[in-house]
């Protein structure tokens, strides 16, 4: 049984929305923790941000993307211009606290989950991304190829 190009575009869409849902459920995580409890976690999750009103504001800022990221996973179509926060977010939140790190400003500790779980989720992101994009255009290429091919021909198909 082998996948078809449309099953495999829907197979990534699902993907997206469940990579969407999963950054939309740390970051109500992290919101919560940063706003509620103020202790060694919400240093490692606040990516080294230690004083109180700095985690607090940060906690609110994650907070305020969570309805946005359950829009884009509930709708990706209706909201498909959208797309590119969740990436953005997660892709600055990287670079940051990775730059953070090796500047010394953040002590390892504090910014490596930040930095590898947004890094983790900014690969996921881009490969189901280009993966949709490669199907995509190849189920347009077969469209192209099947309309240009005599009607008494039969289409050359790779294994």
């Amino acid at each position: 049984m082998s996948l078809t190009p449309s099953d495999a575009a829907i197979s990534a869409r699902v993907l997206t929305r469940i990579i969407i849902l999963l950054i939309a459920a740390w970051s109500l995580v992290c919101a919560a923790v940063l706003i509620g409890f103020h202790g060694a976690t919400a240093g490692a999750l606040g990516a080294g941000v230690e004083d109180e009103a700095g985690q607090r504001l940060l906690g609110a800022h994650l907070l305020i993307l969570v309805p946005a990221y359950l829009l884009l996973a509930w709708r990706p179509e209706r909201y498909q211009t959208f797309l590119w926060l969740p990436l953005a977010s997660q892709a600055a939140t990287a670079f940051a606290v990775t730059y953070s790190i090796l500047t010394g400003e953040t002590s390892f500790g504090d910014g490596v989950l930040a930095a590898a779980v947004s890094s983790i989720f900014v690969v996921l992101l881009g490969f189901v991304w280009v993966s949709e994009q490669r199907t995509v255009a190849r189920a347009k290429l077969d469209a192209d190829q099947a309309e240009s091919a005599p009607a008494d021909a039969t289409p050359f198909r790779e294994p």
